[in-house]
């Protein structure tokens, strides 16, 4: 993996949430994880998503976050049965992403 790559692909509070919750969640499909990442942003912002909101995220999976994500070679995607899977990661690369979300965990809880 290159580290030019690894780092552009955790700018996105979307990406870095995508890949802590497969840490937990090996696989999982599009829609899933479009669900999943609605839910964080209400946590988040307190305001309520519609179906529309999830949709529009899940456009920015298929078309911005899961390429990038893939081209890192920190997930695969399989289009034909809209699975997304965490490729075997470093330790180090764990950590990394762990300590990323929670820390922005922290921040958000003041």
């Amino acid at each position: 993996m290159a580290e030019d790559r690894f780092y552009r692909a955790l700018t996105s509070p979307h990406r870095r949430r995508l890949l802590y919750h497969l840490l937990e969640h090996e696989e999982r499909t599009v829609e899933e994880l479009s669900s999943v990442l609605s839910g964080w942003e209400v946590t988040a912002t307190g305001t309520m998503h519609t179906s529309a909101d999830r949709s529009a995220i899940r456009l920015q999976l298929l078309h911005n976050h899961l390429p990038q994500l893939a081209d890192a070679g920190l997930i695969a995607y399989d289009s034909d049965c809209d699975a997304v899977r965490l490729e075997s990661l470093h330790p180090r690369v764990t950590r990394v992403i762990r300590q990323s979300v929670e820390a922005e965990r922290f921040d958000e809880s003041g």
